[in-house]
């Protein structure tokens, strides 16, 4: 089972893309899905989610779709995993820790989840978009035919 699946993988994508645009200018989701092979209406549930987390807004009426809502400098990677996938990374509801004494293995695993999602939340904290954007543009002039122009 993978850390991390479609929704934030989605999520990141779609704000990637927002951040790239020259302008301010609102993106529809089915422009976004088409340049990224991503599956329109499953984009659309995630941009929905992100609108009610603060992450994107939408604009209506014609020419509308969506923008980045805050800067992408302020936007970590972890707010995004927060916003689509959930509070807890490693598992859904960590809740209390087990009774050591009654359960020594189950108090065991749990606390070394905790340590390992206090780590893992440490370093998406570390990471914003504006960075995922960075290396997407190192990536890019990396691959043109004529780098630097």
């Amino acid at each position: 089972m993978p850390l991390f699946g479609a929704r934030i993988d989605y999520a990141l994508r779609a704000l990637i893309d927002l951040s790239m645009q020259t302008t301010q200018k609102p993106c529809q989701s089915r422009d976004i899905a088409a340049r990224h092979g991503l599956q329109g209406p499953y984009l659309d549930q995630i941009l929905v989610v992100m609108k009610r987390e603060g992450l994107v807004r939408s604009v209506r009426g014609p020419g509308g779709g969506y923008v980045i809502a805050r800067a992408p400098r302020t936007v970590t990677v972890l707010d995004v995993v927060r916003a689509v996938g959930g509070p807890g990374l490693l598992m859904d509801d960590p809740g209390d820790l087990p009774d050591p004494s009654a359960e020594p293995a189950a108090y065991t695993v749990h606390r070394l989840f905790r340590r390992i999602e206090a780590h893992v939340a440490a370093w998406l904290e570390g990471v914003s978009v504006a960075d995922l954007v960075a290396e997407r543009e190192r990536l890019d002039e990396s691959l043109s035919i004529m780098p630097g122009i």
